[in-house]
């Protein structure tokens, strides 16, 4: 049986609670479930929720008329042989016939092969594999059991960051406050003040 279950309709939402911690992988994430579930505490409201999701996709290599032709060989032989085995479970007797769908098989995978090939050439003449990542993994913990899941991973309160629900849910922060503005006193002028006026001294 499959350690992954599929959910539900009801449950087409994203997961709310604490993020107790963020991996680069997502091996990472799953290591740090495993501890928790490894220490004897409830993991039934913990998720792992990728961010950043990105398509991927990886060049192997360029793809030539030999690699095409030997691509669609392997596939039809091996679809050959299926049907040369389904049809001898059906006719036991027919023994010698179940030689002929491997080469059928063969001869129409690299037909089709070449011919799809011939279509797409111009514009993609190379093969690549393709995978969906993240770039990062939080581990999501309900609010009760989020300070045990940090303990546990090896992560503070300080390191654990609110999910966009609680910040939503905060109360906005309050204005700075403004510094008092105190009356200025006169500031006394630095030019000297005018003397009066001297009369020449009587001869």
């Amino acid at each position: 049986m499959s350690m992954f279950q599929r959910s539900s309709t009801g449950d087409q939402h994203l997961p709310h609670g604490v993020v107790v911690a963020s991996f680069e992988t997502y091996a990472q994430a799953q290591a740090a479930v495993a501890k928790v579930s490894g220490s004897d505490t409830d993991v039934a409201g913990l998720a792992i929720v990728g961010n950043d999701l990105k398509l991927v996709e990886r060049i192997v290599g360029r793809l030539t008329w030999g690699k095409v032709a030997m691509r669609g060989a392997i596939r039809g032989l091996g679809f050959g042989a299926f049907m040369g085995l389904l049809f001898l479970l059906f006719v036991p007797e027919a023994v010698s016939s179940v030689l002929v769908f491997p080469l059928l098989g063969l001869a129409f995978g690299i037909l089709l092969s070449v011919v799809q090939h011939s279509l797409v050439r111009r514009k993609r003449d190379f093969a690549s594999t393709q995978q969906v990542l993240a770039a990062r993994y939080d581990v999501v913990a309900p609010q009760e059991s989020a300070s045990r899941a940090m303990q546990v991973i090896g992560q503070r309160d300080g390191a654990a960051a609110p999910t966009e629900a609680q910040l939503q849910s905060a109360p906005p922060p309050a204005p700075p406050a403004q510094p008092e503005q105190s009356a200025s006193a006169p500031v006394p002028s630095s030019s000297p003040a005018p003397q009066g006026r001297q009369d020449p001294p009587a001869s």
